[in-house]
Order: C-alpha cells, then structure tokens, then sequence
C-alpha cells in the first residue's frame, strides 16, 4: 500500500521525523489517498491489504465481542502491536480497536514492523501502528448505502483554529458468521452446536483537533461500538431445540481519548487520559446442568447478568534532542497509570474490583556518525513498576543496536539486534467474564534480530527484510476448554523475509507488491499430573506464506483500484494444529470525481465471494460474503 516518490517519506519511526531512506526499519505508509483507495471504513479493514500483518476478527466488518476485539498481527506476534494515535499510546488490556477509528479522520498511518519495545514501550513485540490525525480538516459531508444493511456515514469541518470529524458505520443482520461449538463449556454449560449470528453491528467515532498555535494542540477522540450477537443452537444433540435462541449478548464500549500535545525544535511533549467503558449484557435461557442440550429458551426461564469494564490511564512522554558533531542524543521519560473497575452484576448480587499499576520508562538514543555513510545507533530502555495488586512488581533494562550504511542517496543498508519486554494486563492476570485470570504471569522477554536493504531506481523502489525472534514467556491464551479462557506462558519463535517492491508507473498509473515467508512456531507449557510444568513441542502457528498486490489506475475524472492479500500455509492455533483454508482478501474501488466539490464511490468487498475463516485458534468466524458500498462525498 505504501507510495515511494522521488521525494522521500517522513516517518516517525525512530521517535524523530526521518526520512525512509535513513530510517533502519522495514515501514509502510498509508496517506489518506491511500486508505481511500482500499475502499476501506475504519483502520483495521485498511491494513488487510499490508505486508506483513495478519488481521484477526471475530465476525464480519471486524464486528468485536467485547474484550475479544479485531488485531492486527505484525510478524506473527498476536498481542505485540502497540497502537499510537498522534503518539500516545491507545492500549489497554491488550486491546485497541482499531475498527472503532475511521478513515476520513486520518492524515497517515505508519507501520513500522518489527520489535519496538525499546523506543516504544512494552506492547510493541512485533511492531507499532502511529496513526496522525488530520490537522486542517476539509468542510466535507459523506454518506454511502450498501447491502447486508451497511450504512456508512462521514463529516468534517474546519473553523478557524478547531477542526472536526464525525463518522458513523452500521452493520445489519448477518446469519451464522461463526462455525458450531464442538464442546460443551465446563464453566457455563452451554451445550455444544452453538454458532453466532449478528442482529446488528454499529461504530460511531468523533475526533476534534484545537490548535492554540503552531506548536501547542488539544485532540479529543470519542468513540462508542455496540454489537448485538446471538447464539443459535444447532440441535446436533437435542433436535427439538434446533434453531432456538440459547444467549443474547450485548457488547459495547465507550472510549474517550483527550491529549495535549507540544512541539518546539527537537523538544517534544504529550499528557493524556483515556477512558474506555466496556459493558456486555446477557440473557441467557434456563441451563439444564445433566443434559445441556435441554435448555429452556422460553422466555420466562431467561435470566439477565451484566459486566462492566472500566479503563482509564493517564500518562505524560517528553523527550529532547541534543545535536551534536558526530551524531545526537535523545533522552524522554513516559509514565503510564493504568487503572481497571471490573463490575458482574448477576440478577441482585453485584460485585466489583479494582486494579491499578504504575509505568515508569526511561528511554534514549545515542545516533553516532562513524562516516558520512556509516551510522550506529544505541537505543535503550528502563522500565519499571510500583507494586500491583497482588505484589507483582517488574523491574527490566532493554538495548538496542542498529548499524547502518548509505551506498548513495537511493540505496542503504542496515542490520540490528535488540531486546523486547511486555508486562501482563490486568485482565490476564485477574480474569473477567469467561477469563479465567493467572495472578503468577511472567512478563514476556524477548530478543529481535534484523537485516534491511532499500533500494530506489528510477520509477522503482525496493525493500527486503530478514527477520529472526524469540520470545521467552509469551502470555498466551489457552482455548481448550472454550469459550473459557485462561491465560499461560509459553515460547515463540519466528524467522521470515518481507519483500515490497513499487513502482510509480506516472501521475495516473501505479502498482505494488509485497511478499512475505515466515515460520513462527509456540512452545506451549504443560502440566503434569503432578502438577510439574514442562515445555511441550514446537508447533507451527498462523501463516507461512504471505502474498499483498494492489493496482491504482487514474483516466480522466475515474480513479479505479484493486488490492489483493493472500494468507497461505495457515495452521490452526489449538490442537490438533490442523491446517486451515486459505486467507483471500480482495477490493475493487471506483472514485469518480466529476467536479472540484463532487466525488461518487463504489466500492466492492470480497470481490471473488470467498467464505474464509478470519480467525486462527479455537473459533472459526467467518468474513462477510461478497459486498458493496456506494455513495457520494461533497466538499464546499
């Protein structure tokens, strides 16, 4: 997806604005032409056509089911993608919905691929998503229609010093978006044969911007999901039941972001909340704990319980830059509290929890010139905790190398080695709704290892990346017994290639290609009948192979675009480790501009119809058949 021009990329990459050419990492940017063209709603469906990510859902148009949202997996590590939004961090629990961020409110979004945990802090295992909102805003209203009861709505406005941007995204009834359950659950009792269908799927985003002057801004982000799921039953066990209704589940969550952010030379400084309210509510029919087949879906037998969810950090990042003749040196400071109330309501007994943690990182870079051509960079990290709930408490120093060499201006090389290190979230260590908590989780440590070359000529630009890591106590949720959860530490590994090549053919005519071949594998913990715990065997996971392509044609007022992505040799992540379907992604875009102020769109989803499985572990959730979307955008 990402343009490569004679006029070089800007990237954030290294916590500085570069350039891509002098920037050691393997990165993708997407402009807002770029996200336009995918044809895309929200972040989340945008990066299904990236090299080197997996995206995971849990139902069609990354409908999400509470605390299991969509994820956007870089180098197959499925909880290592730290999230930024005009650099501050969106995480929490684990979690950050990108399907809840629409498109129209972003200027770009850079992916950076890899290991970034020592510039960027714990959570970026296999790399970060800085997503920069827009800073002027086009006085624009947006609105576009299509079947399974999409609606897709936009608006943005720009008053002097504050800017806006409104979107709303509706999704309608979608039958049998999941495969049946195989078991029956230990914990709840639901029968086995249940599948999910989808009554309704809603997304709606606010993002305002306020510039006090070139160098101080506000931003407040409100975002709200709400998705409605019901179980059916199969009567794989029960025929008479077949068709009925076991569960109605309500999932929805609140979230405002509000950050202050200040920019003067090489100083830079962010403070920020967030706030996100999630909520899921239950009616559930009567369970009959003999023979769970039997269950009661009449409507007197139904009982009602609610959990409640609330995240909230507060947290502030600077940093400076010192220059000096052979290079510089960058020193920030970031503290993070993080905080969660955890309410169940079940009909008149209500209990709660409450969680806090604080983060404090000390980070810097020491970039150092040997030649005009030959750069070494020292990153480094230290983070450290105050003491949690149950005495954890974590304490871990990571490096960085990075060497690099510049044979001209279009062509550079680079290799590096660093650490990773992740804390546990509230959630994995304490449980909530079919989580089943683990107090005793280690962090996860790891250790990355890289060699890059970028090479431009002419109209052309190519990347290659190799790749190897290990990560040591990988938290890792164990599905054997779903829909219950609990949480493990296990080992993973992966070695791969990514391979991109552009070309801007001229004004009108561009294409692209990415490639990538990896072998990530898990090493799983287990226990003993007497309670010993052993490391199991290596198993494969995920995908091996990896295939993106993508064509932006331009003749006269029509702009018309196709993306493709291929995920092959997929294993699923729970035993037996049995080999899954092929992954097919596919979008035709047609934008017709037909003045200064009038586009119309179509867009079609899913273009060759595919049914594919768009999870990897225990469920099989399905993506939406073939779609389309058309409307019309107005600027004045």
């Amino acid at each position: 997806m990402a343009t490569y021009e004679l006029n070089p990329v800007l990237v954030t990459a290294q916590r500085s604005v570069t350039k891509d050419m002098e920037t050691p990492a393997a990165i993708e940017v997407l402009h807002a032409d770029d996200l336009q063209k995918t044809g895309a709603t929200s972040v989340q469906e945008a990066l299904k056509f990236s090299t080197g990510i997996i995206t995971h859902g849990q139902g069609p148009r990354n409908i999400s089911q509470g605390t299991m949202t969509s994820k956007a997996v870089i180098r197959g590590v499925e909880k290592g993608t730290l999230v930024l939004v005009d650099g501050v961090p969106i995480n929490q629990g684990g979690r950050y919905n990108l399907e809840d961020i629409p498109v129209e409110s972003i200027d770009r979004v850079e992916v950076v691929r890899g290991g970034g945990a020592v510039l960027y802090g714990s959570e970026a295992n296999g790399g970060v998503i800085n997503i920069i909102t827009k800073g002027k805003r086009a006085n624009m209203v947006k609105a576009g229609f299509g079947n399974y009861g999409i609606q897709n709505y936009a608006a943005s406005f720009q008053a002097g010093k504050l800017g806006f941007t409104a979107a709303y995204d509706h999704t309608g009834k979608i039958d049998h978006i999941s495969a049946p359950t195989e078991t029956t659950s230990k914990r709840s009792g639901a029968p086995r044969g249940l599948y999910y269908n989808i009554k309704r799927g809603e997304h709606a985003n606010f993002n305002a911007r306020y510039d006090f002057n070139d160098d101080l801004y506000v931003t407040h982000t409100y975002g709200r999901n709400s998705d409605h799921y019901v179980y059916k039953y199969t009567g794989i066990d029960n025929p008479a039941n077949a068709g009925k209704e076991y569960k109605n589940v309500i999932h929805s969550t609140e979230e405002n972001l509000t950050a202050l952010h200040y920019t003067k030379n090489n100083f830079s400084a962010n403070a920020f909340y967030n706030r996100r309210d999630q909520e899921t509510k239950n009616a559930s029919a009567k369970i009959n704990t003999k023979k769970p087949e039997n269950f009661d879906p009449s409507p007197s037998s139904i009982s009602h319980d609610k959990t409640s969810y609330l995240d909230q950090t507060i947290g502030i990042n600077f940093q400076n830059r010192w220059d000096f003749h052979k290079g510089s040196f960058m020193l920030g400071y970031e503290f993070q509290r993080d905080m969660q109330d955890k309410t169940i309501n079940k009909g008149t007994s209500v209990t709660g929890k409450f969680y806090d943690r604080n983060v404090h990182s000390l980070f810097g870079q020491v970039a150092y010139d040997f030649t005009q051509a030959t750069q070494a960079n020292l990153n480094f990290r230290q983070t450290w905790t105050e003491a949690d709930d149950a005495g954890n408490k974590y304490d871990k120093f990571t490096p960085e190398f990075v060497l690099m060499h510049h044979f001209d201006e279009n062509t550079m090389v680079y290799g590096k080695v660093g650490q990773s290190f992740m804390l546990p979230t509230f959630t994995q260590l304490y449980g909530g709704g079919n989580i089943h908590g683990v107090p005793g989780l280690k962090p996860e440590k790891g250790i990355h290892y890289e060699l890059g070359a970028k090479k431009s000529i002419g109209k052309n630009a190519y990347r290659v990346a190799l790749y190897s890591y290990k990560i040591e106590d990988f938290i890792d949720a164990n599905t054997k017994k779903w829909p219950d959860i609990t949480y493990q530490n296990s080992d993973v590994k992966n070695t791969g290639i990514e391979i991109d090549w552009t070309r801007n053919q001229n004004e009108n005519l561009s294409y692209r290609l990415g490639l990538t071949y990896s072998h990530p594998q898990k090493q799983e913990g287990k226990i003993d009948k007497h309670g010993v715990e052993t490391k199991g065997e290596w198993h494969d996971y995920y995908g091996k192979l990896g295939f993106n392509a993508g064509i932006d044609y331009t003749r006269g007022k029509l702009t018309t675009a196709f993306n493709i992505s291929y995920l092959g040799d997929r294993i699923r992540d729970d035993e037996p480790y049995a080999s899954m379907k092929s992954q097919v992604f596919s979008d035709l875009n047609f934008s017709y501009k037909a003045n200064e102020n009038a586009r119309f769109f179509l867009n079609i989803d899913n273009l060759f119809n595919r049914h594919d499985i768009i999870s990897s572990s225990t469920s099989s959730f399905y993506n939406l058949g073939r779609n389309f979307m058309a409307g019309v955008e107005y600027k004045f």
